[in-house]
Formats: C-alpha cells, structure tokens, sequence
C-alpha cells in the first residue's frame, strides 16, 4: 500500500517525529473495480475500526447491507441499477465518478471492440490527472499499440534517430510525430531503453512476455498485427515478407506437444537474431495455430 511521510513541528528538544500516514487508495491508479473496493474498505477498516460493510450500504443507500462484500468477492456485479449508489457510497467527484462508470463497463463488458474502447478512455482519464502515470498504464499502453514495441526495436537498428518525425517516417507514417515522441517517453518510463553516451539504446536486448495483464490485451495486439500481414500480402514486396501455413490432422494428446515446439522456435528466432547489432529493418513474426474442425464442440464456451 501507498504510503507518505508527514514531518511533524519539532519537539522542545529540537527532534522531529516522522509519522507515517496510510494514504487513501487513488482511484485512478486502477483497472480493476473490485481490487479498488476491496482497498477502499480496509482502508477505512483501518482508519476505524467500527467502519463495516453495513455503514457503507447504509451511506450508498444499497438494500443489502452485505451488498459490497458480495461484489468484492465476484458473488455480485456492480449492475446500471446500483452504479450510482456504489459511486455515492464511494464519496467520488465528478471526475472519479466518470472513471469509475468506465471502470465497470470495461471489466464487464464482452465485446472486445468495445472492451478497448472502454480501456483506451481510461487511460485518456488518467492522463488528465496531475498525478505521475501509473506504472502499469505504460505497460498496457505497451501492449495495447503495435508502435510501442516496433520503436523499441527500431532504437536497436543502424542509425536511429530520436527524432518523432524520423521515427513516424520509417514506421511508414502511421502514427503521428506526437504518437512517436509519447511512445519514447513510456518506453523509457517502462526502462525498455535507456541513454547512454548521449544515445538511446536498449536496456536488455531480448524481452519476454508476462502473465501479469490481462490476456484480452494480447488477444487484441495479436488481432492488430493479423490485420497488418493480411495487408502485408497485397502491400509487401515478396523477397521481403514470408507467409506460409500448414494444415495437418493433430492427436488431441499432441497438440500441447505442437505448441511447445512453435514456442521454442519463437523463442530461438529472438535469440538468434535479436541481438545482431547489424539490423536495419523492424519486423514482425506471427506463429498462429488454431482448428478448423470441430467435432461435437461447436456449443462448447471458448477457454482463454
């Protein structure tokens, strides 16, 4: 938890007392509501001690008294009924009440279209605040646009320039010179570059991939970049680009077997050839693997 240190009026004995005060959890600082509630509520558990569920139902005007215990723990949803008594019982401004509306229609919403559109007006609310960003928006920031990780790569080729309008430029201008400047900014917030010697350079030359966002964020960058070889068919000179497939009948207790083989393929392309000081170009390489049978499990759900 946050924590901030107030320096008390010296003593008569000419000592200060430092005293540590738990700050509230900032809102802003979140992208899950229940992860929010659950700190808001110890909190104020902490700051009194006779603070309950039942207090807080009583000030949101909630009909259950158990009702925000019930929601912590995923037993209930947060519903367009009972969102403004939550955000009464909350305490929010104007501003946070926005926030947290958003909040809450981006992790219970389905549609992934509109999921990152909920997502990306988060981020644009916690970039008005004066607050630093919050380190974990520069990661999915990271993850969400394809331009973040392609200047990333493109800092390790021959004659980089930290210059938005080079970069704009050699990413084929599609992103603006503000998009490239923001993006230099997150990535050396994130420490994936770093100056030396007056330059921009690469931290750690290979990176890997995390558990710690959440999947819905790769599912989207995977669709962005199967937009851009779809493209990449009819745009792309053919000495340099490769698109190849494979269709082939797969054991069930195999395929687990087939997968692990594409990862340390992925993995030994990166090792490879990520660190050739000599590179010149970005690119990208997609390995997907996917049925196209599907034998008595059309009505079966989707497992992520």
């Amino acid at each position: 938890k946050t924590k901030r240190e107030r320096l008390a009026a010296p003593s008569r004995s000419g000592v200060g007392v430092i005293i540590l005060e738990k700050q509230a959890p900032n809102l802003f600082d979140y992208f899950d509501y229940r992860e929010y509630l659950q700190d808001f509520y110890s909190f104020h558990k902490r700051k009194n001690p006779s603070y309950s569920y039942r207090l807080f139902a009583r000030k949101a005007r909630l009909g259950s008294p158990n009702y925000l215990k019930l929601v912590v723990d995923g037993k209930r949803r947060i519903t367009d009924r009972t969102l403004y008594q939550f955000t009464r019982g909350l305490g929010l401004d104007i501003d946070e009440e926005k926030y947290f509306r958003e909040l809450v229609m981006y992790q219970e919403i389905s549609d992934p279209d509109s999921k990152e559109a909920h997502l990306r007006q988060l981020l644009k609310y916690q970039e008005k605040q004066k607050a630093p960003v919050p380190l974990k928006a520069d990661k999915i920031k990271f993850i969400l646009d394809w331009h973040h990780a392609a200047i990333r790569e493109l800092v390790a080729t021959k004659g980089f320039k930290e210059d938005p309008t080079w970069i704009a430029k050699r990413l084929g201008n599609k992103i603006s010179e503000a998009q490239a400047k923001q993006s230099l900014e997150i990535l050396i917030r994130l420490q994936l570059v770093e100056r030396r010697e007056g330059r921009l350079v690469q931290r750690e030359p290979l990176l890997t991939s995390t558990d710690e966002l959440p999947s819905h964020l790769i599912r989207s960058l995977h669709r962005t970049y199967l937009r851009k070889a779809i493209n990449s068919i009819f745009s792309v000179p053919l000495d340099k680009r490769e698109l190849s497939g494979l269709v082939l009948s797969v054991p069930n207790h195999r395929v687990k077997e087939v997968k692990e083989e594409i990862k340390e393929f992925r993995k030994k392309l990166n090792r490879k050839y990520g660190t050739d000081p000599d590179g010149n170009e970005v690119y990208f390489i997609g390995l997907y693997m996917f049925p196209v049978s599907a034998k008595g499990e059309a009505n079966e759900p989707i497992k992520n």
